[in-house]
């Protein structure tokens, strides 16, 4: 994405997402700031352009499906495919990875799109974008990982929104083909992702 868009949508986020104040985190650690992604992924055009953001971060990534951890990949993943279908000619199936087994039902924690002859996008064979919005030790994300990984098929990529840049995180980053569209600094401060933005 242009980096005049991308600032656009940096701005728009750091508007609708940073909180300030005293939080705990999922990951139990304390901070000044909290990253709240839905006030930005669930707001009008800002998804839109999110979701496309996303996509030209995932440039050069092979991949056939797309997913990651509920809830807070929904948003993302359903907007990137919309906008696929719609901009980019190209349909993709989606999949959500909770982190609890359901009791009812399939009792899965894996929700997927089935191909038309009952079968599921995730198996052997098959490669995955995994998406999320914000990382801080990655607790969340490492649950849809393992689930693909489970499936049988290979994790082709890893996208994020924002990272909080916490070194509990350095698995993911120094594991998976990792990338991110902005950084967080220890005062809540968004700032763009060095190869995040095109000229």
């Amino acid at each position: 994405m242009e980096i005049e868009k991308l600032e656009a949508l940096r701005h728009s986020l750091e508007a609708r997402c940073i909180l300030r104040g005293d939080f705990i985190l999922a990951s139990g650690k304390r901070s000044q700031y909290y990253y709240n992604g839905k006030a930005g992924m669930l707001a009008g055009a800002t998804k839109l352009d999110l979701a496309r953001a996303l996509w030209d971060l995932a440039e050069g990534i092979d991949f056939e499906v797309l997913g990651g951890p509920a809830v807070g990949a929904v948003p993302l993943v359903e907007q990137m495919s919309v906008i696929s279908a719609l901009e980019r000619n190209r349909e993709i199936d989606t999949f959500y990875v909770r982190s609890e087994k359901k009791k009812h039902g399939t009792e899965s924690a894996v929700f997927q799109s089935l191909g038309e002859d009952g079968t599921e996008i995730l198996g052997p064979g098959r490669r995955a974008l995994v998406v999320e919005d914000a990382l801080t030790t990655g607790g969340s994300i490492r649950v849809a990982l393992d689930a693909v990984e489970a499936a049988g098929a290979t994790v082709a990529g890893v996208l994020l929104v924002a990272d909080r840049q916490d070194p509990d995180a350095n698995w993911l980053r120094q594991g998976y083909d990792y990338r991110t569209l902005f950084v967080v600094n220890t005062d809540g401060d968004l700032t763009i992702a060095t190869d995040s933005a095109t000229t």
